[in-house]
């Protein structure tokens, strides 16, 4: 080529040059490839192969969705598997713990089950021994552990697919030890909404956190108006709302951090904790059951949605003149669902202006 300008011509020419076609043509074996080939065992199609867990039993209780189990104690784990088949060439089904956990806090049993007698599908069931070494803290998650479940030998590509309840949540907590607002009954209805507010997902657990350190102070203030008569005569809400915003402010970790009309959704909150609404009420309406405070939850609910968050705390005063005995302070503790369940309102009635007792029995 001794220009650019034949470029074109030779491209030209090149495209009417004839190119070979591959013939491929298809491999045959050797005799002695075949014959192997039908002397070869036939290998096990791979068809569905479930284990299914049945039931988890702790000292021959059925496991709760979160369970409670004393720490530093020996306890029984009964497990119950359904095998839809049994591998041909599998002599063992193992069903081994796994957890985040670190292994210094747990001891939990491996199950092992040999290959059964009869026709499928096996229903199996065994023993073991369980402990959680050390307890955990009021705030701290509950421990998590899931069974995995594997043929023994490993060998071969056989799919195993595992249904059913095989996720253990256990709660340590010594409660005993754990005493956050000083009275037993208010206590245990703490530990219960604990759980509830812990398993919902996508809200951080410092707000969690936060929730419940409002809600230990204020039920303990709570307990303190049934046992001590606080709350005498009739109440309005500025000043309920001085007495609980002095209260909250002598919890160390509350403190500063406790902000006071603070403005979100065009309105006023009455109290905040870390941007946590916490609104109150006065009334003087006998309050027997937390469903009468539906009427606030809707205003609480947009302060809570305009502060970005998903917890929020509702007290109410119940100024109201008694004629009876008070009811049990953990009555008056429950969680209610605003904005379609995506907010919790954590709703808790405190007893005011309480009848002596001398004057019931008259």
């Amino acid at each position: 080529m001794e220009s650019t300008d034949q470029v074109a011509d030779i491209a030209r020419a090149l495209t009417g040059v004839p190119l070979p076609i591959g013939i491929f043509a298809q491999p045959v074996k050797p005799d002695w490839a075949v014959k192997a080939d039908l002397a070869a065992p036939e290998m096990e199609p791979l068809v569905d192969l479930t284990v299914a867990f049945l039931k988890f039993q702790f000292d021959g209780q059925p496991a709760a969705e979160v369970h409670q189990l004393a720490a530093r104690e020996v306890h029984d784990l009964e497990i119950e598997v359904r095998v839809s088949r049994w591998p041909q060439d599998k002599r063992e089904l193992r069903l081994t713990p796994i957890s985040v956990e670190p292994k210094s806090t747990y001891d939990f049993p491996c199950f092992q089950f040999q290959r059964p007698e009869g026709d499928a599908p096996y229903t199996m069931r065994q023993s073991g021994r369980a402990a959680l070494l050390l307890p955990q803290g009021m705030h701290a998650r509950p421990f998590e552990f899931k069974y995995t479940a594997e043929f023994i030998p490993e060998r071969g590509d056989q799919p195993v697919a595992v249904v059913g309840h095989r996720t253990l949540i256990v709660d340590g907590a010594d409660a005993s030890k754990l005493q956050v607002c000083g009275y037993p009954g208010l206590d245990q209805a703490l530990y219960t909404l604990r759980d509830t507010l812990r398993r919902r997902p996508g809200v951080p657990q410092s707000e969690t956190a936060d929730a419940l350190l409002v809600l230990a102070a204020l039920c303990s203030l709570a307990g303190r108006a049934v046992q001590d008569a606080e709350f005498k005569g009739r109440w309005d809400e500025a000043t309920f709302q001085r007495y609980v915003r002095a209260e909250l402010r002598r919890h160390p970790l509350i403190g500063a951090d406790l902000d006071e009309h603070a403005h979100a959704a065009g309105g006023i909150t009455d109290l905040s904790l870390r941007g946590m609404p916490i609104e109150l009420k006065a009334i003087d309406t006998l309050i027997s059951s937390v469903d009468q405070c539906a009427s606030f939850l809707a205003q609480t609910a947009s302060y809570t949605v305009a502060k970005s968050k998903r917890t929020a705390i509702l007290c109410v005063l119940d100024s109201s003149e008694k004629k009876t005995a008070p009811m049990p302070p953990e009555a008056l503790l429950d969680i209610r669902t605003q904005a379609q369940g995506a907010v919790s309102i954590c709703v808790l009635v405190i007893q005011g202006n309480l009848a002596r007792p001398s004057v019931l029995s008259r």
